[in-house]
């Protein structure tokens, strides 16, 4: 399902006239025409406003995310951190192999950026990927989302509503 399109998304920056720019591979579905995604779409989490865009096939997207899904994203992304790190000085491992390290104490270990970089792109891939399955959108190669990782970085929090624009490649319909 969406973890089935999730693994084919991977974001990959590209550096442009000093401008960062994040790109994603394309989730193929069935193809609809750019007419046919005209309205908002609401999600269980996360609303979707597809924008007018002046390149022909092409979707620019307004992507509203719910504190809910960046919170069990977070979480998600975070236990994953701290199950693959090195053990941590000063801290035992106790019985199944879990810490008992306050949370705070792992972000700053961790490093905060470096865990909200990895919830940002996990946020922008499942959405993205929901959003192109349900709508049975066949997209191209590139998705670009129009803030940087660090502008977005600096709006994330955790419980909070989440918002990113981006532009879709549409691919011809059959």
């Amino acid at each position: 399902m969406v973890t089935d399109i999730l693994s084919f998304c991977k974001i990959r920056y590209c550096f442009s006239f000093r401008k960062r720019h994040e790109y994603l591979r394309p989730a193929h579905a069935i193809s609809s025409d750019v007419e046919d995604v005209g309205v908002s779409s609401q999600f269980e989490d996360f609303t979707v406003t597809p924008c007018s865009t002046e390149e022909s096939r092409k979707l620019k997207i307004r992507v509203e995310v719910s504190g809910a899904k960046t919170r069990a994203i977070f979480n998600e992304v975070f236990d994953k951190m701290v199950a693959d790190a090195q053990p941590i000085p000063g801290f035992r491992r106790v019985k199944g192999g879990t810490m008992q390290i306050p949370r705070e104490i792992l972000l700053e270990v961790l490093g905060a950026s470096k865990v909200y970089k990895q919830v940002i792109t996990k946020v922008i891939n499942s959405t993205v990927a929901e959003y192109v399955e349900k709508e049975s959108l066949s997209v191209g190669k590139d998705l670009r989302v129009e803030q940087s990782i660090e502008d977005l970085e600096e709006i994330f929090e955790p419980d909070e509503i989440f918002s990113f624009d981006a532009v879709i490649q549409l691919q011809q319909s059959n």
